[in-house]
Formats: C-alpha cells, sequence, structure tokens
C-alpha cells in the first residue's frame, strides 16, 4: 500500500460521524440469573445479506419451479440437501447445526439488517444511540484487553451499506473504543499493510501529527464525541500498521484465494480466520455477502447468475473457513453463525421468476465453540411457509434475539445485563425482551450443546 494523505484518512472506516452525546453512561448491570457459557474467544458471523432463499438451501422443498440441477439427495445425516448448489457444504454438515425454525421480525431489508447487528427493533428515538452486537462485545472487553492485542475487538468485512440494506451498526452511544474496524475487499485492497519502504516515512509523519496536534492529548470524556472517535480511529489504524504481525494477518495467499473461491466473500473469510488465529484482540467479526435479494431470476439463466452465483461464492469459503479452522485447533474456541436478515416467499415464483421477503420461516446454522454438529432442529410445511415443529427446548421460532443471547453467553457475556443513563433516559438492555410485537422469554439456545 502506498502512503498518502487521502489514503491514510480512507484507512479502515472507523465511524467519526457519531452520536454526540455526553459520554458518562451508567454501569453494565446483570438482571438475571444466568451463567454465560464462556467456552468461545471469538465469533465469525456470516451475513447473508438480502434474504436467502430457506427453500432451495438448509430447507429443501420440491415443487414445478425448482430446476433439475440441485442435485438433492438424502445426507447422512438424514435429511435433504442441494448438493448441486452447495457440494462442499455438503461435506461439513457433520459439523453443523442447522435451525430450520427461525424466524425474522422484518420484511425490509434495513430494518431487518438492523435487528441482525443489534438484536433490537428499530426505534427511531433510539437508532442512534444503540450500538451493534459487535460494539457490545468490545465494550464487555474494554477492561480485558491485552498489551500485546493490536486488532480491535469488532470487524467489520464488506458490508453493503446502500440504502436500501442501510448502514452499518456501530458503537452508538458507547466508547470510541467500541467502533467497528470496517474493511471492503470487493476493491481488492489489502489495507493496514505498509510497504517496507514507506514505514520510516509513516513513523515521521505520525510523530509530527502528535506534536501539532496537541487538542489530541486534551480530549476527556466530555468532549465531543466525532473527536473522541477519531483519536480512537488514529491509535487503532497506528497500532496495526506498526506492529510485526500485521502483514500475515492480512495476508491472503494464493492457494488460500483459490481454496476459498476467488472472491471478495472468500478473502474476508481468510482474514477473518487470520485474525482468529492471531489471538490479538479480535471478538466479532461480522463478515457479510451481499447478493441474496433474488426477486428476480432466482435460478438464474442456464445455470449462471441468482441463487447459483450467490451459493457458488459461499459454498467454498464457508466449507474452507471450517476447515481451516479445525486444522488449526481454532474451531472448538470460535463459534460460526451463518443466516441472513429474513427468508423468502414459499410457493411458486413470482411474474419475475423470483421471491419476495419472508418472516414466517428462515434458517440459522451453528458451528464450533461445543456446538454439537451434524444435528437438525425445526421442521416446516411441504412449502416451507410455516413452521411445524419448533424442534428446541423454547417450543416456539428461534429469534434474531435468541442468536445474539447465544452468542454473549459463548463469550461469556451475560446477555441480561442493561447499561443505565443512556442520552435517551432509558436502558440499554443487551437483548431486549421486548421484542418486535410482544415480550419474549429470549435466552440462549442451549440444546446446541447438549
Amino acid at each position: 500500500m502506498q502512503l498518502n494523505r487521502r489514503s491514510l484518512l480512507k484507512l479502515g472506516g472507523l465511524s467519526i460521524l457519531g452520536l454526540d452525546v455526553d459520554p458518562i453512561l451508567g454501569r453494565a448491570k446483570a438482571q438475571g440469573r444466568v451463567t454465560p457459557r464462556g467456552n468461545a474467544k471469538a465469533v465469525i458471523f456470516l451475513n447473508l445479506q438480502g434474504g436467502p432463499s430457506q427453500m432451495d438451501m438448509f430447507d429443501v422443498k420440491f415443487g414445478k419451479w425448482a430446476p433439475e440441477n440441485r442435485d438433492v439427495k438424502m445426507t447422512p445425516q438424514g435429511y435433504q440437501f442441494p448438493y448441486g448448489l452447495l457440494p462442499k457444504t455438503a461435506g461439513i454438515l457433520g459439523d453443523l447445526a442447522v435451525v430450520r425454525s427461525a424466524q425474522a421480525w422484518e420484511t425490509v431489508h434495513s430494518r431487518g439488517q438492523y435487528y441482525l447487528q443489534t438484536g433490537h427493533a428499530v426505534s427511531a428515538a433510539r437508532v442512534k444511540e444503540s450500538p451493534a452486537m459487535g460494539s457490545v462485545i468490545a465494550y464487555e472487553y474494554l477492561d480485558k484487553k491485552r498489551s500485546a492485542d493490536f486488532l480491535p475487538p469488532f470487524v467489520s468485512m464488506n458490508y453493503e451499506s446502500s440504502t436500501m440494506y442501510g448502514p452499518l451498526q456501530t458503537e452508538g452511544a458507547l466508547p470510541s473504543d467500541c467502533s467497528p474496524l470496517t474493511m471492503d475487499l470487493r476493491d481488492g485492497n489489502l489495507p493496514f499493510v505498509l510497504d517496507a519502504n514507506e514505514q520510516a516515512r509513516y513513523k515521521r509523519r505520525w510523530e509530527m501529527l502528535n506534536r501539532m496536534d496537541t487538542s489530541r492529548h486534551e480530549l476527556d470524556d466530555h468532549a465531543a464525541q466525532g473527536m473522541r472517535q477519531f483519536e480512537s480511529f488514529g491509535r487503532a489504524v497506528n497500532k496495526m500498521l506498526t506492529h510485526p504481525r500485521i502483514s500475515e494477518v492480512m495476508k491472503v495467499a494464493p492457494a488460500d484465494h483459490a481454496a476459498y473461491g476467488g472472491t471478495p466473500f472468500g478473502d474476508a473469510c481468510i482474514i477473518a480466520r487470520n485474525m482468529v488465529a492471531a489471538d490479538a484482540g479480535a471478538r466479532f467479526l461480522l463478515v457479510t455477502q451481499p447478493g441474496w435479494d433474488h426477486h428476480g431470476t432466482i435460478y438464474g439463466k442456464d445455470g449462471k447468475g441468482g441463487l447459483y452465483k450467490t451459493c457458488g461464492d459461499l459454498d467454498p469459503a464457508f466449507a474452507a473457513l471450517i476447515h481451516d479452522l479445525k486444522r488449526l485447533n481454532l474451531f472448538d474456541s470460535t463459534l460460526v453463525v451463518l443466516m441472513g436478515e429474513f427468508g423468502r416467499t414459499p410457493g411458486e415464483l413470482t411474474p419475475l421468476a423470483g421471491r419476495e421477503h419472508y418472516a414466517d420461516t428462515m434458517f440459522a446454522v451453528f458451528a464450533g465453540a461445543g456446538v454439537k454438529g451434524g444435528r437438525l432442529y425445526g421442521e416446516t410445511d411441504e412449502q416451507a411457509a410455516k413452521i411445524t415443529k419448533f424442534g428446541w427446548s423454547g417450543n416456539r421460532p428461534l429469534y434474531t434475539e435468541d442468536v445474539c443471547a447465544t452468542i454473549y453467553s459463548a463469550l461469556g457475556i451475560d446477555w441480561t445485563k442493561r447499561i443505565t443513563k443512556m442520552p435517551s433516559g432509558r436502558d440499554f438492555v443487551y437483548v431486549d425482551p421486548a421484542a418486535g410485537t410482544r415480550v419474549v422469554n429470549f435466552r440462549e439456545m442451549t440444546d446446541l450443546y447438549t
């Protein structure tokens, strides 16, 4: 990477346009009597942005609409699976726990992505102060950070932040150190790695900046949040740029690039793997794969486009990630979650040969960190339109809040905590029982481990 003023300002993309509020928050206090599992060091969340088709992937159904080349076969685990769409994933089903009785609260992309990233319903009055799940995790690790850590706890890669999907959710009213580090590998650039001949030049510029910009040393908790975020951004980027191990973390070897599918999503999965392997502070890695919003031509043309494209990109990356986590002895300490913001309408295709947004049925996939693989939870009717069997001890649909509680628990975080003295005057509850339409006793999905 060639170092210049513009590239330095663009590096990482930590938010510097957050909510300018009184930063004196109340303490995070637990409200329930739960014992977090605490068996994971990191979580990799694979966000299938746009809403994947449940009846074509992990909850296969049949109809006149179905293309023949899905190559549906019975798996050794005892359920139908599309080997033609996800051949490599078929080989790791023994490591996966598949939930087919999940349900969403929203059918609008921006609201659904907000829910997926925060575990909370959209509230116009609180949308700017509510933090993302990754930022809550970062907040929990603020006092656990080790001197050797050079990676931020919350990292987001390849998020498509168009108006349709809404912005990436960030730290809200939490401290600026809880901001996500953002990377977009779709432009083919690997950030944070300086050429060897740029190191001395960068060091001089950094030292000059700190000598000239004395205001950076006078910031306190009452300073404007934008300034505090910018300072946090600078410190985080400087530590990464100057750390001797950053090049190994950001390295995408040609063999890995090919094994993971040769795509930006695959490269992001490689970086996520590297960050987990580095054990240098990264705790929640949000890896987004855009393109699942198949309103038209869902099965493409002549076996190309549509699901053939998105599944073709997902399949090698997902399988290689699971294989590598196991090979590197990281699987038992890393929770991997795969899901989108909602499912797609069942039955016949629309006049555009696609499917619309659908909240009543969707899937969620879990692996690693003690999750028992080869398991299937829940059933739906013959069209994947209604849940007919919940298949887990909650005896209801699995919601995003349950997924959040499961993630928090895996990382040793009490999901009943609430933070008082938020700018709105209301508490922020890590997993709020007041959901989209009613109060629900959300909880960790303990069935995954038994």
